[in-house]
Formats: structure tokens, sequence, C-alpha cells
């Protein structure tokens, strides 16, 4: 496979369904968070929907049940990993203000933030490209007691999965059809998923 071929599939949710199945998807969804896939390839959301559409049309010989525990299970362990990197990494990276994703500063809104909006950070963050991707990390090296991250994270990932694959799976199977068209729900996802991340830019600037 050639690396322009390893591009078009990591970016291309229907390639990866069809390429990979469902062991890929899996390691997507946990390296997103895990391993900050999301600063580079934000798509997650995208990638639940299809993945659901995709079940429901009976393209993924999986059931929806099962789906949705496997993918719940990989969403909570790539935060998980997120988190545990940030207690570990966290003095490390946040030491001066010369970072562009790690400033002291960055540090200090976390805690406001994390004291302010409690779960509501963590579900609504899940649904915001990029921010489930510092989320946990960020969580972690601002000194988020590790019992309550666990309750935020699990009830996150329950409410991020258990929304979106549902969703493109009820679709699916009551219009099979719809995978022809699933490239408009991909834009449909992208100006979603923009909306709340412009919001933040442009108040930031103001």
């Amino acid at each position: 496979m050639t690396e322009s071929n390893i591009l078009s599939l990591l970016f291309d949710a229907h390639q990866i369904i069809e390429v990979g199945g469902i062991l890929l998807i899996l390691l997507i969804v946990y390296l997103e968070t895990g391993f900050f896939l999301g600063l580079v390839l934000p798509g997650g959301d995208y990638l639940l929907f299809a993945t659901g559409l995709f079940c429901g049309s009976h393209f993924l010989d999986i059931s929806l049940v099962p789906l949705l525990l496997l993918m719940i299970g990989a969403a909570f362990l790539g935060d998980l990993t997120g988190y545990l990197k940030g207690r570990w990494l966290g003095p490390k990276l946040f030491t001066d203000n010369k970072s562009r994703f790690f400033k002291m500063e960055y540090l200090e809104r976390s805690k406001q933030f994390y004291s302010k909006y409690g779960l509501f950070a963590f579900i609504m963050g899940r649904f915001m490209p990029v921010i489930r991707t510092l989320t946990p990390m960020l969580a972690g090296a601002s000194g988020v007691p590790f019992s309550k991250f666990l309750i935020y994270n699990a009830l996150g990932s329950i409410i991020w999965i258990g929304t979106l694959v549902p969703l493109g799976y009820f679709l699916g199977e009551a219009y099979p059809k719809l995978i022809n068209y699933a490239g408009y729900f991909l834009i449909l996802f992208v100006v979603i998923a923009s909306v709340p991340m412009l919001k933040i830019l442009f108040l930031h600037k103001k």
C-alpha cells in the first residue's frame, strides 16, 4: 500500500470500515485520545456515525449491542491513556509558555474549567474535535482526581458512543441506500463540529 493510499485510508471512514473492519475502527477510536491522533485527523464523530450506518445496513457483520460495548471500551481506554499520560508528562510538558499546546496558563484555565463545569466538560468535549483529544491529558495534568475522572470518562464514553453509533445504525437499518450518500453526512458533521470551535476562536479573539 502506497503512502497516498494510507493517507486516503485514514481520512476516509468508508475505507477504514471496508479495509480494517471493526478492529481498525476500535484502534482509531482508542488512538484519537490515547495518542493524540485527533490533533491530526479530527473526524471521530463521523467515523462513529458511519460505523453505525454500515452496521445497520448489514455491511459490518456484528450486532449493535456488542458493537456499542466494544466502542465504548475503546473510547474509555483512550481517554484513560490520555489522562495517565497527562499525570506523568504534565510536570515535564507544562514548564513554560513557549509551546503552542502545552502552556502553563492552559493548566490554570483547565483547573478552573473542570471546577466550574465538571461532568458537562467531559461530555460536551467528547463531541468537539481536537478538544476531546486534549481533554483527558489536561485533566490528568491539572490534577483532576482519578476516581472522579473514571466516572466522567465512563459517562462521556457511553453518551458519545451511545448517541452517534445508534443514530447511524437505525438510519442505516431503515434506509439502507443512505450508505450511498454518506459523503453528505461527512459534510454535515464537519459543519456541525466547526460551529463550537469557531465560537471558541471568536470569543478568544474578542
